[in-house]
């Protein structure tokens, strides 16, 4: 702990050293009049809602405080009592949120997250410093194209490989741009047992890859509010991902990083875990997330943590100031040290990417800026619904077998529709 907390010190200092310039000289020749002091800002405490991780909330108060003395930022975490739906009622509305966007309905449901339009206007912020297709993507979740949410880093997927056993089985390691099918057959090369030990050639974070949806199929029609799973797209995606665990021995499980006995996988970002990974023997690279055949340049649904506002709040201006300057190319480099993707244009801050990691020299950290932000669909509220229904039904249902898929997507169809009518109610 002591290690961590002077790490963060030290890169919050480098932080500010970069993004201060000599203060100049002042001018006392005669016939100039000083200009009169600026009044101090008056200090308040920031109360921040996150479900970030202690360490990372502990890194985003540094910066925040360090960069605006006059804030005192008061983490407030989300628990099964303090839940979005808890806070207005328990007297505790934020005055920032920052949070996953799984749970952007939740905010939106119970009115803690306000336009910031009107905050970007007055301030100035330039929203082209984004990467294309964020903006579209942030405006896609409002019927009037409202920025409801800022997301302040790319939820990037890349396709981890276990260069042990590659190298055990001689199987050539897998390269950038590669497709699900060809990946498909290595993992069928890969899928085998060694004495007592079962090695599977690919496992993937079901709700990762549902979200990420490559293919872009849109989940609910915004007007009948109906889901359209039921689709050739979806049956194409379930097909491929699904088809992973028919793979004799490929059934789900294992572990890349514990057990070692995964040969390739893909979900959440996890280079920051590998350091430690790597001690207890793993060899491991990336490559770029593969692709479906025929849709290389499609890109990925934007699944990023964001940043909002609960409306009529005290010092909304000074906390949108927090979030501009979270947004900024020195904070957006500092991050990326550490292994969070920028989602800002910056040369700068992608030539850092993990470098204040260890153990990441020499592999091919550029794949994660392989994965681009395809253009979004119109979204809704029940979208959720039929995401969680299909990594929780859709796929299991598909993948052990018992049924057709036709019929797996049938019901996955009757079972989201259903629930939406729950909700609807």
């Amino acid at each position: 702990m002591k290690q961590r907390s002077m790490f963060i010190l030290a890169s919050v200092f480098a932080l500010l050293v970069s993004g201060c310039g000599k203060s100049g000289e002042s001018d006392s020749s005669p016939g100039n009049t000083a200009a009169p002091a600026k009044e101090p800002p008056k200090p308040f405490t920031l109360n921040y809602y996150t479900n970030l991780s202690q360490p990372m909330m502990e890194f985003e108060k540094s910066i925040i405080e360090t960069k605006f003395p006059h804030i005192t930022v008061n983490p407030v975490f989300y628990s099964a009592q303090m839940k979005p739906e808890h806070l207005a009622p328990a007297g505790n509305v934020p005055d920032l949120i920052s949070f996953t966007i799984g749970s952007l309905w939740d905010f939106r449901d119970v009115n803690l997250l306000s336009d910031l339009t009107p905050f970007i206007k007055k301030n100035n912020f330039d929203t082209s410093r984004f990467l294309p297709n964020v903006l579209e993507s942030v405006q896609a979740y409002s019927d009037t194209g409202e920025m409801l949410f800022i997301p302040y880093t790319l939820s990037s997927n890349v396709l981890y490989y276990n260069k042990t056993i590659f190298n055990k089985f001689g199987v050539p390691y897998p390269k950038d741009g590669m497709t699900w099918e060809e990946i498909s057959d290595l993992a069928k090369k890969l899928t085998r047992q060694d004495g007592a030990t079962k090695y599977k050639g690919f496992q993937f974070q079901l709700q990762n890859l549902t979200w990420k949806n490559q293919l872009m199929q849109p989940l609910v029609d915004t007007g009948t509010f109906k889901t359209v799973v039921n689709s050739a797209g979806w049956k194409r995606w379930l097909e491929t991902m699904g088809g992973f665990f028919f793979i004799p021995g490929n059934e789900v499980g294992g572990s890349f990083e514990k057990t070692q006995d995964v040969a390739m996988y893909s979900g959440p970002n996890i280079l920051s875990a590998l350091p430690e990974a790597a001690k207890n023997g793993l060899d491991w690279d990336v490559v770029s997330l593969p692709v479906f055949s025929g849709s290389q340049a499609g890109g990925t649904q934007l699944i990023s943590p964001f940043y909002g506002m609960p409306p009529k709040g005290k010092n909304m201006d000074e906390v949108f100031q927090v979030i501009s300057y979270m947004l900024s190319e020195e904070v957006q480099t500092v991050k990326s040290r550490r292994g969070l993707v920028p989602i800002i244009n910056s040369d700068a801050a992608a030539k850092v990417y993990g470098k204040d990691l260890e153990g990441v020299e020499g592999k091919n950290l550029s794949a994660f800026f392989k994965d681009k932000v395809g253009k979004p669909f119109k979204t809704t509220k029940y979208d959720d619904i039929a995401k969680t229904v299909i990594y929780t039904e859709m796929l299991p249902g598909y993948y052990k077998g018992q049924k057709d898929i036709n019929t797996v997507l049938r019901e996955a169809e009757e079972s989201i529709n259903k629930k939406i009518e729950e909700k609807r109610k």
